[in-house]
């Protein structure tokens, strides 16, 4: 499987002045990227994303290591102001994004925007709550999640993250485990109802979810699965690991012991655009996949 490339740049151009042509530089070149390092503190990164999408160019947000930037009053259902621009959100070992467990009211932890595009490093996001989508995130632009943890995150789809819209989302050496859905079509660890879903060198564990314990790719959308396990999730009705009715891809990974109360313990979809490639589906319950056509 090929994974997606987005390549960025800025643009030179040149004048020439006089019989000599002398070259003049341009004044077009992309704004460098801004770097802005945090102290532990939650009006800081509140302050730092406001700035960031009120800038011309990239920012890098360094967080503290150790940690936890817990949020108390939520910004229109989110811990956070919602990502418009291009922000990279860079930890370390125990930063933590989360929803302080004394919070009344319940939101999400990170929205990005149709015209946002964020990169998340080392960070552990938890304790997100929501009726909407996405409790951990939910993302209408681009988003790269790496080397991080979704973890205990609840939405009505898309426990840890929903991807929606025309949304693109790249989730890798990630764990995504204890998240849960409660709404209809599910995803427990993740929902993709936008156009593309990657995720590779990952952990997909112990999510729960009426349809899609672990993934779920809604119509007319694609999720492509890479040397990633989806272990140990639990489906209230169908796909237990996985519920497609779009495209789902997967190519050296793991569908394992995975439980539906109905059908499709492993895997569970309403066409047969399934793909298996290298990939075992094996030890779920009642059965590994619906139909039994797309488990070779």
């Amino acid at each position: 499987m090929g994974s997606l490339i987005r390549l960025s740049g800025g643009m030179a151009a040149a004048a020439l002045a006089g019989a000599a042509a002398t070259v003049a530089p341009s004044a077009a070149l992309a704004a460098p990227s801004a770097t802005v390092n945090l102290p532990c503190s939650v009006s800081a990164l509140t302050t730092a994303i406001t700035n960031a999408n009120a800038g011309t160019g990239p920012t890098n947000i360094v967080l503290q290591r150790n940690c936890n930037y817990s949020v108390f009053t939520p910004i229109g259902g989110n811990a956070f102001p919602a990502i418009t621009k291009t922000i990279a959100l860079s930890g370390g070992p125990g930063t933590v994004l989360s929803r302080s467990p004394f919070a009344i009211l319940n939101f999400r932890i990170l929205n990005v925007g149709v015209t946002g595009n964020l990169t998340v490093t080392g960070v552990t996001i938890t304790n997100g709550r929501t009726t909407g989508d996405g409790g951990g995130v939910v993302n209408a632009g681009r988003l790269t999640v790496s080397n991080s943890t979704i973890t205990g995150n609840r939405a009505a789809m898309g426990g840890g993250v929903a991807n929606i819209g025309l949304g693109i989302a790249t989730i890798s050496t990630t764990l995504v485990s204890q998240n849960l859905a409660t709404g209809g079509f599910g995803g427990g660890g993740v929902n993709n109802s936008g156009l593309l879903l990657t995720v590779f060198h990952s952990n997909i564990l112990n999510n729960t979810a009426s349809f899609g314990g672990g993934v779920t790719t809604e119509l007319l959308s694609t999720t492509r699965i890479n040397q990633t396990s989806v272990a140990q999730n639990f489906a209230g009705g169908t796909g237990g690991g996985i519920w497609n009715a779009g495209t789902t891809n997967l190519n050296g990974s793991q569908v394992r012991r995975n439980t539906a109360g109905a059908s499709g313990g492993g895997i569970r979809s309403l066409n047969l655009n399934v793909n298996l490639v290298s990939t075992i589906v094996r030890d779920n319950s009642p059965d590994d996949c619906f139909p039994s056509i797309l488990c070779p």
